[in-house]
């Protein structure tokens, strides 16, 4: 499976803007671990992308497909 790369975000709110990191994965599953395991903040919203396009988001603990 090739490695991917996707942008990952913490913010206060879905709706902020705000710049993220690059993480690499096999798969958008992986990149959620890797997402999660990076947050500083708590309720703090995570957001997933490649090339710009939301994959995924975890609010309140539970991550939702987008």
């Amino acid at each position: 499976m090739k490695i991917k790369t996707y942008d990952v975000t913490e913010k206060q709110n879905l709706s902020s803007a705000r710049g993220g990191n690059k993480v690499t994965a096999r798969s958008l599953s992986g990149a959620k671990v890797k997402a999660s395991s990076g947050q500083v903040f708590k309720d703090t919203v995570l957001t997933i992308e490649q090339d710009g396009v939301l994959l995924a988001y975890k609010e309140n603990g539970k991550w939702t497909n987008a």
